[in-house]
């Protein structure tokens, strides 16, 4: 087995775990009725952590299949498919960030989202631009 189909799998591994563990949580969150926890609604508490369950699960065997699939796993090294992969990427990104912020101001400004929630959300927002824009400068001076 090859390192790449090692570390996929190890990936999907952590992922099922994380999985069974937030559907552990569920369930766990269902039976006491959210006493030991203080969620705003703790009758939503455990719908929301098992939804999460199980997007990993699915998540996980997603990956595990791709790993059985040997031709999925052989790289395409010639130019074209480069560029097409870092072009997607970039509108992929662009369109993920403007639509991540605009439900942002639009949540803040109907009154759905209050002021922590919002400071995380555009923390993560912040985060992952300046992470884009670092490594497009990283690798516009090594490349």
């Amino acid at each position: 087995m090859n390192k790449t189909k090692k570390m996929l799998r190890k990936m999907a591994l952590l992922l099922a775990c994380g999985g069974g563990l937030l559907i552990a949580a569920a369930i766990v969150f269902f039976l006491t009725k959210g006493r030991f926890a203080g969620f705003p609604r703790p009758d939503l508490a455990p719908v929301g952590f098992a939804i999460a369950g199980v997007i990993y699960v699915i998540g996980a065997a997603s990956v595990y299949l791709v790993t059985q699939d040997h031709s999925a796993l052989t790289e395409v090294h010639d130019e074209r498919a480069k560029t097409i992969e870092a072009k997607s990427g970039m509108i992929g990104f662009g369109v993920q960030t403007l639509l991540l912020f605009t439900g942002i101001i639009l949540l803040i400004f109907t009154g759905y989202l209050n002021v922590v929630s919002a400071f995380c959300l555009f923390a993560v927002l912040i985060v992952s631009v300046l992470v884009f824009v670092g490594a497009r400068i990283y690798f516009n001076s090594v490349i």
